[in-house]
């Protein structure tokens, strides 16, 4: 077993139909730092990470068609398993990011989860995919 090796996520991807609004909407109202862009792919820092590797958050178009090294003839979206990501935020942080949301008209669902003592923040980008903002805070009653 490798478990105890993880040192952290390095990476998420998204595959999005439209790469302009969605890199528009993770620069600009999440304001995530662009590394690398291309015609099909946009690349962002979350965070810095373990030993030096940053934390990604990239962004694949829908014509970006490669994997393990070779050309796929098609990837459906209806079989992905995604759920949602999540950020991690600092409970200092917690109010401040929720009024910007809701001051930028964002749609907000928020919710405590007792038995791990988180608070979060879920909001949906563009092409509906669901990013929570996520923070430990230790006063949260089981």
């Amino acid at each position: 077993m490798i478990g105890n090796r993880i040192k952290g996520l390095g990476e998420v991807v998204l595959r999005v139909t439209d790469l302009e609004l969605m890199k528009n909407f993770y620069q600009n109202i999440i304001g995530l730092e662009l590394m690398r862009e291309a015609n099909d792919f946009v690349f962002f820092k979350i965070a810095d990470g373990y030993k030096g590797h940053t934390q990604v958050l990239a962004l694949f178009d829908t014509s970006n068609l490669t994997a393990f090294g070779k050309k796929l003839n098609s990837i459906e979206v209806n079989h992905t398993n995604l759920y949602h990501i999540a950020l991690e935020i600092d409970k200092s942080d917690y109010e401040e990011v929720l009024t910007y949301f809701e001051n930028e008209n964002v749609e907000i669902v928020t919710n405590v989860f007792e038995w791990v003592k988180w608070k979060s923040i879920f909001i949906k980008d563009p092409e509906s995919n669901i990013i929570e903002f996520v923070c430990y805070d230790s006063e949260v009653v089981k």
